[in-house]
């Protein structure tokens, strides 16, 4: 699904309108546990599934924006309502990480996702 449908389509916020490009997004992965998306997403071994996918989480720390970038995930869509600072929202510009929010709970947002043809991320997954 391409990045622009699915941000007009959940109304998300756009923290760093500079660094949207459109970009299909086919995976997604969810966590608050930065050393859990780690795990799991570097066990993936095709690069194409990380430049597919958006991490969703509630954290809105440096660490989601740096997890982000260590593994190539070039987008994060923080949930429940999330603000993040000024200083995660400049790390985020700078790592050329698009920033995204919603209002909507992580388990409601990865079901409508879901329902939408994006797919979960599992340990080992191949292209």
């Amino acid at each position: 699904m391409k990045l622009s449908e699915i941000i007009k389509k959940y109304d998300f916020k756009v923290y760093t309108p500079e660094i949207l490009t459109e970009m299909d997004i086919n995976y997604a992965f969810c966590s608050d546990l930065m050393s859990d998306a780690l795990i799991i997403l570097n066990s993936v071994t095709d690069e194409r599934i990380l430049t597919q996918s958006m991490l969703i989480t509630g954290l809105t720390t440096n660490q989601s924006i740096r997890t982000a970038e260590m593994l190539d995930v070039n987008v994060v869509l923080l949930v429940r309502g999330k603000i993040p600072s000024l200083k995660v929202v400049d790390l985020a510009i700078e790592s050329k990480i698009l920033l995204l929010a919603t209002e909507q709970t992580m388990f409601n947002m990865s079901g409508m996702l879901y329902r939408d043809g994006i797919k979960g991320i599992y340990y080992n997954q191949q292209w």
